[in-house]
């Protein structure tokens, strides 16, 4: 997807300003100017909405760093160069200066505040078709409200802003209970985009669009709002029903269009391959290589450094591994055959090393392939290797999901429980992968099963740490760092591993408010709880 060029804020109430201060909308940077005179034509309203989504380019990297890193995933070890994700993975304490934490509040607000000045120029823009205009604005309310679920299930109390403000406004805008984040904002914004979506975008050329919202996406992710709020920390059990509704009609409209779903092990493998971007995901963040800056950030952060085997980009090395735990779920054989989806999900070749290059620090442990399209891989799968086409470490192409089938199935299953429907969604997804199917169980077994092939299924994807959340489920990261202190072979206890145990405390289930917002104006924020 062709993207448009931002000059942005960077703090809070500079992006909260947009429409009133010195920001200012630079088109494919050709020509700058303000809001007031931009906003006239369909064409720059299109222009636009395609800013609104290049606002999404971030939230890869925090899917990886404040999720994956966060969960059980993910084993980190210590490395000094590379402070944020390791201070994050082991529950750090004071960790409120860390730049991945001041980013990500201050990108999503970026979008926040452009979805905001979207939704009130475009109102005012007569379009040659009213049902394009329907749904750009729909758009924009899908984009702001994926904002704010995100901003809530990280910080918690947030501020809520629904419109451009001054900057004595912003100075004075306080933080909102999550539940009313949720309510005020989140979702009315995805019921509108609900009505006012449908699911073959057009532009206002009246030609098709990929990798923009659709209805189907606005219903699923609105059902994954529903089930967030049924769990911990509202535990609003009364919204279950409404995303139960929800999540069958996504899974019913997969079925009668035959969409989303990779039929076969080998056809699952492919997914994870750039040449079928919009192909296999409900709704997904659009990337592209070439230079553009416009590449998938995470991937580079995701791996450890690799030979040139594996790719002639450069990529430094985080010290980040699948936890030994789940590469042995992976790994487990069912009539002789390992789980298909395990090497096109993690690496167990321990570093394949055909270049004579000086080995890089390695523990043992397993590392995450799914989104790397190294040439191995693609050559594999019968793909031309691309990374000639590759200009930097920052220009991965390949897209990453933020709602899938498979997860949409997955939480329709819990919600359902072992009923011949919730035994079914669960039996697809194993089956594919040449597991065995579960056989009739009670809840509590059930529920366990569902929480495996969402650990299996979705892993990498941002998706497993709002699981141990949702279920308040802690635990399971004391658990991870238990085992991790004892060695299997000699049973000697690391009394620094076993230490980080006590780091995970209840509470912090959500991160702290970053310093630089606490410093905007003293006494505006109340810092989270388990940071103070």
């Amino acid at each position: 997807m062709k993207m448009s060029k931002y000059i942005l804020g960077l703090s809070l109430v500079a992006t909260l300003l947009f429409a009133s201060c010195s920001d200012f909308l630079d088109v494919d940077s050709r020509n700058t100017q303000t809001t007031d005179t931009f906003y006239k034509t369909e064409g720059q309203a299109d222009q636009a909405l395609t800013g609104l989504y290049h606002d999404l380019l971030p939230m890869s990297l925090y899917s990886l760093m404040l999720s994956e890193v966060r969960s059980d995933n993910t084993y980190k070890e210590n490395d000094g160069a590379q402070r944020d994700f390791s201070s994050i993975g082991k529950f750090e304490k004071n960790i409120t200066n860390l730049s991945i934490l001041s980013n990500a509040w201050n990108d999503y607000y970026k979008l926040v505040s452009h979805a905001n000045t979207f939704l009130e120029k475009v109102e005012n823009i007569e379009f040659a078709n009213g049902d394009i205009k329907k749904q750009y604005i729909g758009e924009a309310h899908f984009l702001r409200a994926l904002a704010y679920f995100d901003l809530v299930r990280y910080f918690g109390r947030i501020p809520i802003v629904t419109k451009t403000i001054s900057q004595a406004e912003a100075l004075s805008l306080l933080q909102s209970e999550a539940v009313d984040v949720y309510e005020q904002v989140i979702i009315p914004d995805l019921e509108f985009a609900c009505v006012n979506l449908n699911n073959t975008p057009k532009n206002y050329l009246g030609k098709n669009v990929e990798g923009h919202a659709t209805q189907i996406a606005a219903k699923a992710l609105l059902g994954r709002v529903y089930l967030t709020m049924a769990g911990f920390p509202l535990n609003d059990v009364s919204k279950k029903d409404l995303a139960k509704s929800l999540l069958k009609e996504v899974i019913d409209y997969a079925e009668a269009n035959n969409k989303y779903w990779a039929k076969t092990s080998e056809e699952w493998k492919r997914i994870w391959i750039s040449d079928n971007d919009n192909k296999y995901h409900i709704f997904e963040i659009q990337y592209q290589n070439g230079g553009l800056g416009l590449g998938n950030r995470m991937v580079f952060e995701s791996c450890p450094g690799l030979y040139s085997a594996y790719t002639i980009v450069r990529i430094f090395g985080n010290h980040l591994y699948c936890e030994r735990q789940l590469s042995k779920e992976f790994q487990k054989t069912y009539n002789g055959e390992m789980d298909a989806r395990c090497l096109a999900t993690i690496d167990t070749t321990k570093f394949v090393n055909t270049d004579g290059a000086t080995p890089i620090k390695y523990t043992g442990d397993d590392f995450y392939v799914k989104f790397l399209e190294h040439k191995m891989k693609r050559n594999q799968l019968g793909y031309s290797d691309i990374d000639n086409s590759i200009v930097d470490y920052n220009d991965w192409p390949i897209n990453h999901p933020i709602i899938r089938l498979e997860d949409v199935m997955l939480m329709y299953a819990e919600i359902v429980g072992p009923t011949t429907e919730g035994l079914d969604m669960v039996n697809r997804i194993r089956t594919r992968a040449g597991m065995d199917p579960i056989p009739s169980c009670s809840d509590d077994e059930f529920q366990k099963y569902v929480d495996r092939e969402r650990r299996l299924e979705l892993a990498f994807e941002g998706i497993r740490w709002h699981d141990l959340v949702r279920h308040n489920n802690l635990q399971a990261i004391r658990d991870m760092y238990i085992r991790y202190a004892t060695d299997e072979e000699t049973g000697l206890v690391n009394p620094d591993i076993l230490a980080l145990v006590q780091n995970v405390q209840d509470n912090m289930y959500i991160y702290p408010i970053p310093e630089a917002q606490m410093k905007v104006k003293d006494g505006l924020y109340i810092q989270n709880e388990a940071y103070k």
